[in-house]
């Protein structure tokens, strides 16, 4: 009686058959979840989603981006994750960049728009002031023939907002050199000074003009003359040592 009724609680067993279709999913399975990290690891390892970045400089395409290529490098560790208001901030820190552009063309192309400063204006040996009137300090020195300015760093906005007034009422007379401290000073090409004052400067600097038109033709006054304009009724003219 027992023997029988531990024959009955056995299980049956199943058809070989069926042990093989079971194993064979279970291979399918693994074999899908293998190729597709297998898919994974080719696709991360590839350069397919490596991020490609287009500049544009001044309205220009160019290729000649090393100084900003290697600026953004660490941003771009992480392909998957690319902050765009990032590479805008971090590209906006380069001195000669006046202002970033960047868009998404593609999920890994991405295009950077890049306006420079135009100098405008020489700010001693230390930088530049742009024709916005932004000084930027690029830590290296080029040529340029631009005029120079002498003023402190906290006033420069309205310096170059005068001394644009100033050359556009001098016309073809040229400004070398604005020297603000508690008085203005202009030099003009080739080496004529005048001297403004703090207040009234652009009715001084017409009156100069009116005086130097009747007295340009002396050479002497052109590279030497010194145009004192802070007298009330008139000027008064000195030379600089030869």
């Amino acid at each position: 009686m027992a023997k029988e009724r531990l024959n009955r609680l056995k299980e049956p067993r199943k058809p070989f058959k069926l042990v093989l279709l079971e194993l064979l999913k279970k291979l399918t399975y693994l074999f899908i979840l293998l190729l597709f990290a297998g898919l994974i690891y080719v696709i991360d390892s590839s350069d397919l989603f490596e991020p490609k970045i287009s500049w544009e400089v001044d309205g220009n395409l160019t290729t000649e981006t090393a100084q900003y290529d290697r600026l953004i490098k660490p941003l771009l560790s992480n392909k998957y994750l690319i902050d765009l208001s990032q590479l805008k901030e971090r590209v906006e820190q380069y001195p000669w960049v006046a202002k970033a552009e960047v868009s998404r063309l593609f999920w890994n192309k991405i295009r950077i728009a890049v306006v420079r400063h135009d100098i405008a204006m020489r700010w001693g040996s230390e930088g530049y002031i742009s024709n916005q009137g932004v000084l930027f300090k690029p830590n290296l020195s080029i040529d340029s023939d631009a005029p120079i300015a002498i003023v402190s760093e906290d006033q420069i906005e309205q310096f170059y907002v005068d001394y644009i007034n100033y050359q556009s009422i001098l016309g073809p007379l040229t400004i070398n050199q604005f020297e603000r401290s508690h008085i203005d000073q202009l030099t003009l090409e080739p080496n004529l000074k005048v001297i403004l004052g703090y207040q009234q400067q652009g009715e001084r600097l017409q009156v100069f003009l009116k005086a130097y038109d009747q007295l340009k033709g002396s050479s002497k006054i052109r590279k030497r003359g010194i145009f004192d304009m802070r007298y009330p009724k008139g000027f008064a003219l000195s030379y600089s040592p030869q």
